[in-house]
């Protein structure tokens, strides 16, 4: 972030989408320091700015703020990872069985769209991106249920999963081109018509494949 320039409009956005970008690309780790007066020193700007985003990431649930300490990235335990875990692959398990035969071409063609840009991510090594759009991906799944009950449940899971890199961990070694194929085929599972098809390959994508990483 020490060469970032902050363009005009309004900076708490811009500051929010850095520090958003930094966890997504796990240069602000899990459990690390979020200190507002280095950062609006990095950036040349005041610490009002940074204030209001730091505030943004602790009501999304990735940043904490804890009295008299400071603020940082979240971090859980490793038995709130597992059950995070245990409940996100439920959850998609659901989404994915209840999308089939609700999604239209718009949403097929806006999932496929998704797989192309991680593909150009991954060339790119842009594992901010790669990681947003892998987010983005599930999220929509869930969003073409219709249901708010499964879109709220998501929100509330998200951060956690973001946090703990358990969604497109930067950290992963293997070959990331795999794990867009792997998109593109929960894409084909979701249009083979066959809810429990679909909902089985979600549940093992969720479950600890190769875009997550294995609970300690």
């Amino acid at each position: 972030m020490t060469e970032t320039v902050i363009s005009r409009g309004l900076l708490s956005d811009q500051v929010y989408e850095l520090i958003l970008a930094a966890i997504l690309e796990g240069s602000r780790a899990p459990g690390s320091r979020v200190v507002e007066s280095e950062i609006a020193r990095q950036l040349g700007i005041s610490q009002a700015p940074v204030r209001e985003a730091v505030k943004r990431l602790v009501h999304a649930g990735l940043v904490v703020s804890v009295p008299r300490r400071g603020s940082y990235v979240t971090e859980i335990s490793p038995e709130e990872f597992a059950i995070a875990r245990q409940m996100r692959a439920t959850l998609e398990a659901a989404g994915a069985r209840l999308a089939v035969g609700r999604l239209a071409d718009d949403d097929f063609a806006r999932l496929r769209t998704i797989v192309a840009r991680m593909q150009t991510a991954v060339q790119r090594a842009d594992w901010a991106s790669f990681r947003a759009l892998d987010i983005e991906f599930h999220r929509s799944v869930i969003a073409a249920t219709g249901l708010a009950v499964l879109a709220r449940l998501w929100d509330t899971l998200e951060p956690m999963l973001v946090s703990q890199r358990a969604i497109g961990d930067p950290a992963y070694l293997g070959d990331r081109g795999r794990v867009v194929a792997w998109h593109a085929d929960l894409i084909e599972a979701l249009a083979s018509g066959d809810p429990e098809t679909a909902a089985a390959a979600f549940a093992e994508h969720a479950s600890g494949g190769l875009d997550t990483v294995t609970a300690e």
